[in-house]
């Protein structure tokens, strides 16, 4: 695979040597998920990433403050320097407390520290020449690693809606989010996330959603025809993925809903079936879904899973048709 090149990646040095007081005259102000954040940085290049991970944000409305003096802030550095030699440079997380998150590469560094309200990240040409990497492993991860403290939990469920309802698909990956959210989609439906969303509790519930493209196994060509026309092929963690943008095919609305209703999907067989469940039994199942990464802010974890469930949900059982699940969709959003 040939690997980005660097010389792509303009930046304004800092003089200092420990890189204190850098120029970061780019900036970029946003409500991401519905939170004002400031970005800023010290290059042209990674202004223009800034802008596509996040410009879909701005004109939002309904948005707040956050709880902290000021917009929240993300700062990007760009300095000269390398990685590694393989294709895409390795990142890692360490989350030394409750509260702060480090990224490292073998050339750069990112802290996330809600306490402060920033995260500042201190990247190589070479990892940000990467584009799609940096912008996945690096920019968004800091800056939702940095607004998720700020009562926006995060949930794993895909998240179809409609009218300002919304229907939160929770499952193990694989049981089919993505390929329902892009059927949803196809059938005039909105899709807030076809993997994690985020939730808000104060003043009133609210789910909070990514919008994106989503990411489909090269086996559902057999029910999709249409998938691998419209989207690319691409290569993740080792597996071949159908990748359809989603805002490419039609304009969505608000990427927000004030009620939710979670629906546990399952795979069944023959036809799809739907049942109703009590409180106490989604509650059950949501936890024992809890997967790493979303499992970060336990002492919340409680209060995000009882208001979403405190009034029961459902269990949807899916055929081996996606189609077939559309009606079950509707219903479970006109009744709640």
């Amino acid at each position: 695979m040939t690997r980005p090149t660097s010389s792509a990646v303009d930046f304004l040095p800092t003089a200092d040597v420990l890189l204190r007081d850098p120029r970061l005259v780019y900036t970029l102000r946003l409500a991401v998920l519905g939170l004002w954040t400031r970005f800023e940085t010290n290059s042209r290049y990674v202004y223009d990433v800034m802008e596509d991970a996040f410009g879909r944000w701005r004109g939002l409305g309904g948005v707040q403050a956050p709880p902290s003096a000021g917009d929240l802030r993300v700062r990007v550095v760009v300095r000269e320097g390398n990685e590694d030699d393989s294709s895409h440079a390795p990142v890692r997380y360490l989350c030394p407390d409750d509260i702060r998150v480090i990224l490292h590469s073998p050339g750069s560094v990112a802290v996330s520290d809600p306490s402060l309200g920033e995260s500042v990240a201190f990247v190589t040409t070479a990892l940000a020449a990467d584009r799609a990497h940096f912008r996945l492993t690096v920019l968004e991860a800091i800056t939702l690693a940095l607004l998720s403290h700020f009562d926006r939990h995060p949930i794993h469920a895909a998240a179809i809606a409609h009218s300002g309802r919304a229907v939160l698909l929770t499952a193990p990956s694989g049981t089919g989010k993505s390929t329902l959210s892009y059927m949803a989609h196809a059938a005039g439906l909105d899709v807030l996330g076809e993997d994690h969303v985020w939730v808000q509790l104060t003043p009133r519930l609210r789910i909070w959603g990514w919008p994106g493209p989503v990411h489909l196994s090269p086996d559902v060509a057999v029910t999709i025809p249409d998938a691998a026309r419209v989207g690319t092929t691409t290569s993740e963690n080792g597996r071949n993925k159908i990748v359809i943008n989603l805002d490419t095919i039609s304009a969505r609305s608000s990427p927000y809903a004030d009620e939710a209703v979670v629906c546990i999907l399952e795979r069944g067989r023959d036809k799809p079936t739907l049942e109703r469940l009590e409180p106490a039994t989604v509650t059950q199942l949501m936890v024992r879904q809890l997967t790493s990464g979303f499992d970060r802010f336990p002492a919340r974890n409680d209060a995000v899973i009882r208001a979403l469930t405190m009034d029961g949900g459902w269990r949807l059982k899916l055929s081996d048709d996606p189609n077939d699940a559309l009606p079950f969709l509707r219903r479970m959003l006109d009744e709640g």
